[in-house]
């Protein structure tokens, strides 16, 4: 059972665990005094009272001594060092031909592990493939779901059941789609891996699907993890490909030794980075809608 308890003699009465606690369990009810403790039970353990508390007079059972660390302001980018790494990143597939260490594969998780996630639950697990014999399989998998899926659409009846059964939109927006499945199917057949680029590491993103939002919380992870690779010398991407045969077949979550309970939600290749950029192309705007008006 989680417990929070409050220093009385150092705490200053501010009230800021009380306005940062998301679900009111530290409560303020007279100005001026020592918070109090509300069903406890509602506590998803977030660390947001230990963390915010300039006294340092909460404790909670969840993070115990050693587990708290202080912010470094001096380490903290501005909004433009901010915005440089992030229009840096890029998708990047061409991979030199060695293997990504141990410590920087361990450097990548400590950025996923501080993503959030729904209620806390921190439920991302994560399965590294560095197998060259396992990718490839990997690889023929989804290979083997996209011919299986171009012969179904390019059957009338298999088109029909297609779309009883995900929708006209969902099989209007494939079947703009094929050319490129076909493309991909080809070209890996003729030798060109366009499905992994020969990627040495695969880093999968699974969680168990009964889940509030397991696929949210793997993709706000695998974020993290995109773009703590710049600074290592790494660079990935998205393995669209592969996700998508995840999303529809369980083959490749059971090669790589997953329960039933569990599906691939992400996926990203990985590797130390063959190409620089020196520039970073413009996007579209943003498309808002403004509802009220600050």
């Amino acid at each position: 059972m989680t417990v929070i308890t409050i220093n009385e003699s150092i705490c200053a009465k501010c009230g800021q665990c009380t306005r940062a606690c998301p679900h009111g369990i530290l409560q303020q009810r007279i100005k001026g005094t020592v918070p109090q403790v509300y069903d406890i039970e509602s506590c998803m353990d977030c660390g947001h009272c230990v963390a915010v508390c300039p006294q340092k007079a909460i404790t909670h059972s969840s993070y115990p001594e050693g587990t708290v660390t202080e912010i470094c302001d001096e380490l903290l980018p501005d909004y433009d060092q901010v915005m440089e790494l992030i229009h840096a990143r890029r998708s990047r597939r061409r991979f030199a031909d060695r293997q990504v260490s141990r410590e920087d594969i361990d450097k990548l998780f400590e950025a996923a592990r501080f993503a959030p996630s729904e209620h806390n639950c921190q439920d991302t697990e994560y399965v590294v493939v560095q197998d060259k014999v396992m990718v490839d399989e990997i690889a023929k998998l989804t290979l083997a779901y996209y011919k299986n899926l171009l012969g179904t659409l390019r059957n009338p009846i298999g088109r029909v059941m297609f779309r009883l059964a995900t929708g006209k939109r969902t099989t209007d927006a494939v079947i703009e789609f094929l050319p490129e499945m076909d493309g991909v199917v080809t070209q890996y057949e003729q030798g060109n891996d366009y499905i992994m680029n020969h990627a040495p590491t695969l880093i999968l993103a699974c969680a168990d699907s009964t889940g509030g939002f397991p696929g949210v919380n793997a993709s706000m992870a695998l974020e993290n993890v995109s773009l703590a690779a710049e600074p290592l010398g790494l660079g990935c991407f998205f393995a669209g490909f592969v996700t998508r045969a995840c999303g529809r077949g369980n083959r490749i979550a059971r090669l790589v030794g997953l329960p039933d309970t569990h599906k691939i939600y992400g996926i990203l290749a990985v590797g130390y980075r063959k190409v620089e950029y020196r520039r970073w192309p413009d996007r579209n705007p943003a498309q808002v809608t403004w509802i009220g008006a600050a």
